[in-house]
């Protein structure tokens, strides 16, 4: 019989993490997992994971440390206490760090408590945050990169309870690349002609965006035809500053913000070259999907990223927070086609040998096989 998982995720928009949950729901084997799904109305997952068959219950998280969550989360908690005992799940899964603290209050932090939790730590982390979240107080910690996993270790996470399990993808059906340029250049009202830079990832501020901004004008100089697409649901405070930025430096007609795509392969096939300006990223499986497509990466040398891209093999990596720096890759790779595409061919190959889905599953499978007691021998 089926095993019960609920999956807490607080967020409903779609970035990185939440395709990635998605990725994992959809290959998780059914008969001996029957995954469940807490996360906020109004945004899209809610919707995709219906489109699954999985059940979703609808549940808002307040961020546990903001100075509005004294007054809410309790409500948050108490929700999430109330699904919990109607589900009665075999374990809990946390999608990312900023819910620990809201599941350990509604399961109790107490010995006692039969249901264990694995919390996904997809985010760098500072050493000092770790106990804040309670990490060092649950049964599993996945960390999604090998920086990540030295960070929890530095906060007190145990070595038993610590397992570094890196973003895994299915490998894409791609369009092809003229085929999804056209397609993407008429829809933005591009010639056919324009350089296509792009970054796919929700626009918030740790993700840079204003650094690639500032390295526009001088990729511009040197390459007037090049336009710089963005990816992700907004931000919307930081997306007017950015708007407000390009307005500024003068290249916001060069600059399209195109909001949550679903799917989001016809972007990537239609880049001249992926680039990825954050200034902490965990992982960054973005950019493998770029990797995925053949696209060569330029991206900030921060969290897990020197992990996925290997520099002068699959991309450049350049210092986080310098556009003096990310302005120059770029170009250096724009001005360089056989390079470019050498590097594309070997992140596709790359990502074939190291960030396989169906070896992320498994993973996941075997920690969720030794915490609710059904470890395979065989």
């Amino acid at each position: 019989m089926a095993r019960r998982i609920l999956y807490i995720h607080g967020i409903g928009a779609i970035g990185g993490a939440e395709r990635d949950l998605l990725s994992v729901l959809t290959t998780l084997d059914r008969a001996e997992w029957e995954p469940h799904v807490a996360c906020p109305a109004g945004g899209p997952l809610q919707a995709v994971i219906r489109q699954t068959g999985i059940p979703v219950h609808t549940l808002p998280l307040p961020p546990w440390r903001k100075w509005f969550s004294p007054f809410v989360r309790r409500r948050g908690v108490a929700g999430l206490r109330t699904l919990l005992a109607q589900l009665r799940p075999a374990l809990v899964h946390v999608n990312d760090i900023w819910w620990a603290p809201h599941t350990i209050a509604a399961l109790g932090d107490v010995p006692a408590r039969r249901v264990p939790i694995v919390v996904h730590v997809r985010q760098e982390i500072e050493p000092d945050k770790v106990r804040r979240y309670g990490l060092d107080r649950v049964e599993a910690v996945i960390a999604i990169s090998r920086q990540v996993e030295r960070a929890l270790a530095a906060g007190g996470v145990a070595a038993g309870r610590l397992h570094m399990i890196y973003s895994g993808l299915e490998w894409p059906q791609l369009l092809p690349g003229a085929q999804a340029r056209e397609s993407i250049c008429r829809a933005l009202g591009l010639p056919a002609d324009a350089v296509l830079l792009g970054t796919v990832a929700n626009v918030f501020p740790r993700k840079g965006y204003e650094v690639m901004l500032r390295a526009l004008p001088g990729i511009l100089d040197a390459v007037p035809a090049a336009h710089y697409v963005i990816v992700g649901s907004e931000e919307p405070d930081y997306a007017r500053s950015l708007r407000a930025l390009s307005r500024e430096l003068g290249v916001l007609d060069r600059v399209h913000m195109v909001g949550f795509q679903d799917p989001v392969q016809p972007y990537l096939a239609a880049l001249d070259l992926y680039v990825h300006p954050a200034l902490m990223e965990g992982f960054g499986i973005a950019v493998v999907e770029a990797m995925a497509a053949g696209k060569a990466v330029v991206a900030a040398r921060t969290g897990g990223l020197p992990e996925v891209v290997e520099h002068e093999r699959t991309g450049l990596l350049v210092a986080p927070g310098d556009p003096v720096q990310l302005s120059a890759a770029v170009l250096s790779l724009l001005q360089d086609a056989v390079r470019r595409e050498q590097m594309g061919s070997r992140g596709a190959a790359r990502v074939r040998e190291q960030f396989s889905l169906k070896a992320a599953v498994a993973a996941i499978g075997q920690l969720y096989r030794a915490l609710s007691g059904m470890e395979r021998t065989g």
